[in-house]
């Protein structure tokens, strides 16, 4: 996440500027950071709302861009259809791998006594 985060700063307006999505930017930025002390302290509950409010940003920002029909990704489905196909199978392997990955966590640990 922080890669995608820095790596946003680097797409500019027409005129070479920012606009409010960089503020978005610096805001996730600050919950990761802020998600990853919580967990070095310990503090489970802040480090779980911390990068919950990341995810659903995250969910928010590809639904936005994939809503408004002249962005590239609704165009890349319209002429590049193998392409958004492909893409779809790795979101989806993605999803799979986390709910594989929240089952294990859920799951109670077995705790081996030494004899």
């Amino acid at each position: 996440m922080y890669i995608v985060v820095l790596t946003s700063f680097g797409i500019r307006t027409i005129d070479g500027g920012f606009n409010w999505l960089h503020v978005l930017s610096v805001l996730t930025f600050c919950t990761l950071t802020a998600g990853l002390w919580a967990i070095r302290k310990r503090n489970i509950r802040a480090h779980r709302s911390f990068m919950t409010g990341s995810y659903f940003g995250l969910i928010g920002a590809f639904v936005s861009v994939v809503a408004v029909p002249s962005r590239r990704i609704p165009q890349l489905a319209i002429h590049e259809l193998p392409l958004p196909g492909l893409l779809i199978l790795v979101l989806l392997g993605t999803a799979t791998l986390t709910v594989i990955g929240i089952a294990q966590l859920c799951k109670p640990r077995t705790v081996q006594t030494a004899r």
